[in-house]
């Protein structure tokens, strides 16, 4: 499953992940040579979901790549092909027909066929990973970008009208009850126009039903709506959750909602009217044996860690993570910060005014709430990270992406990371500030927090913004597991542990800030090459700030941050 829970009871899915074939394509001549309608030979054979880079004979390889798989129908039918992330590039044919593509690499896409014949077809696949000036994330990135289909590629048998999808809003009322409306999407792939049956279930209850009429080829929306009297609220730790069942009279959707009002007050988060106080981690869903095709068996063992060390919180670095990851996030009752791959610390201003950049932009903000629209453990949407905010093209692209995220969803809130507090422009236009900063590493003594944060307080009250919430989201230093001595040298678990721990005392005694996500959770792959300077600060090719090697090993650090985070040793 792609969820941790079934979607469909009656439409037809099925996974068709395994080996497909797979070949590189270095010179970038695959469709001058008709690779789309036949495969080269001689080709190799690899695994979906996976990331090439995790394979030896590609461990390097940037570039394009194709994918080759068959399907095989016994009759004749309407079928949705669901690419539920490909990293960079994708181009898609079926039977050598180009239907499908995508750029981006976290967010699902799809084609559909009406009425695919029986017999065996053929879909392949063109990805490309290569980023330049008006990639997201730009060429210049602080992680190891992989390519490769990365996530599930699903089958799904449609009928002539299917439901498209659902989104739910809701409202308080004077009450305190919940009134909901759940606006019901159907499409229909059908010659002729027809009324179905619709019918919603809301908590396993019977809640609403329709005649929805659809044109020929058309779609329409169809609202229902209940009232809740007593709701139990999502809450950090009490994570209540509501089924959604919808049915016509052969097709189905299943989803989850739960419900949750998150504010701020006076610089104070509050969720469901009480001020929170974030205790969080930076995780990338990163690891040296499978990239970004993260299985979920080690989900469930990221979570367990990072539980353990006491977190209610989690930033997700730098991309939206997959679903089953948000759905873990809902049911364990902990609060996500979710964001698009725009990471600017090596990426000029010019490049952030580009007009593909903003239209890139824009489209992964949008796609990535769609997706996840219903998931009650998001409470921030991110538009941007360490991007150059002291320039006007960073203010007009910020300008932008805050406008569509306010259209698409308020009941939420915007955020975004500055690298830059002291000069930053745009923090007016957002409701969180995250602050990224390293003295004790990139600059500087740990103790130079206290000022720095000082003088940032001051700026944003300049800013008229001086009543916004503000959070710690990036600091930290790189410590080596297993390197330990008398004296906290460089690189040393030890140093690591005393930069975390002095940052953790002054973050905590301000009362102007509202939490903590450390940089971060687990050591990740860099992107270090011969042939130019950046990261050359990343021993071994890892980014070394996890507070937890790539295997999940604990680092002293870990254990400092985890008797401040749950209070055993360093109370306030």
């Amino acid at each position: 499953m792609n969820r941790t829970f079934a979607e469909h009871t009656l439409r037809q899915t099925r996974n068709l992940d395994g080996l497909w074939d797979f070949a590189i394509d270095p010179q970038d001549m695959g469709q001058q040579l008709g690779w789309q309608s036949q495969f080269p030979a001689g080709h190799d054979r690899m695994h979906v979901p996976a990331c090439w880079n995790n394979e030896l004979p590609y461990y390097d390889y940037r570039g394009a790549a194709w994918y080759r798989t068959a399907v095989t129908l016994t009759e004749a039918q309407n079928l949705r092909v669901i690419f539920h992330a490909v990293l960079g590039f994708a181009d898609v044919y079926w039977d050598g027909e180009h239907v499908a593509e995508h750029f981006g690499g976290y967010t699902p896409f799809e084609f559909i066929v009406k009425q695919a014949g029986a017999g065996v077809h053929e879909i392949i696949v063109r990805t490309d990973n290569r980023l330049d000036e008006q990639t997201l994330p730009y060429h210049a990135v602080d992680w190891f970008h992989y390519g490769g289909i990365i996530r599930s590629v699903e089958l799904q048998a449609l009928p002539e009208v299917y439901i498209e999808g659902i989104k739910t809003d809701y409202t308080q009322n004077e009450a305190g009850g919940i009134e909901a409306a759940f606006e019901v999407r159907l499409r229909s792939l059908g010659s002729d126009a027809c009324t179905v049956p619709l019918q919603l279930l809301f908590d396993n209850e019977p809640t609403g039903t329709a005649q929805a009429a659809v044109n020929a080829g058309g779609q329409t929306t169809v609202t229902l709506t209940a009232s809740i009297a007593k709701p139990r609220l999502w809450n950090i730790g009490e994570p209540e959750l509501y089924s959604i069942y919808v049915r016509t009279g052969n097709d189905d959707l299943a989803d989850r909602i739960g419900f949750r009002f998150v504010t701020t007050k006076h610089k104070r988060i509050l969720l469901n009217g009480k001020e929170l106080n974030l205790q969080g981690v930076n995780r990338h869903e990163e690891h040296p044996e499978w990239g970004f095709a993260f299985p979920q068996k080690l989900m469930m063992k990221d979570l367990a860690i990072i539980k353990e060390l006491g977190c209610n919180a989690v930033r997700g670095s730098h991309y939206p993570p997959s679903r089953y990851w948000l759905d873990l996030m809902d049911e364990n009752g902990l609060v996500y910060w979710s964001e698009i791959p725009i990471w600017g610390a090596h990426t000029p201003a010019a490049a952030l005014g580009h007009p593909m950049v903003e239209e890139r932009a824009l489209t992964m903000m949008e796609e990535m709430i769609r997706r996840d629209y219903h998931h009650p453990s998001i409470l921030f949407w991110s538009v941007h990270n360490e991007i150059d905010t002291r320039s006007q093209e960073a203010y007009k692209l910020s300008v932008a992406l805050t406008g569509l995220v306010r259209r698409l969803d308020t009941s939420r809130l915007v955020s975004y990371a500055t690298m830059h507090p002291l000069h930053d422009i745009v923090m007016p236009l957002f409701d969180i500030i995250g602050i990224n900063k390293y003295y004790g590493w990139y600059e500087g003594a740990t103790e130079g927090f206290a000022g720095m944060l000082e003088a940032f307080h001051a700026r944003a009250e300049s800013l008229g913004c001086g009543d916004t919430p503000v959070l710690m989201t990036e600091f930290g230093g790189a410590g080596i597991h297993g390197d330990t001595g008398w004296e906290p040298r460089l690189f040393s678990e030890d140093y690591q542990a005393d930069i975390l721990a002095t940052c953790l005392r002054i973050f905590r005694n301000d009362p102007k800030l509202s939490g903590t996500f450390i940089w971060q959770f687990a050591d990740i792959r860099g992107d270090l090459r011969s042939d130019r300077g950046y990261f050359r600060d990343r021993a071994r090719s890892f980014n070394n700030k996890g507070l937890v090697n790539e295997y999940r090993k604990p680092k002293q650090a870990f254990r400092v941050v985890r008797d401040i985070y749950r209070g055993d040793r360093y109370p306030l």
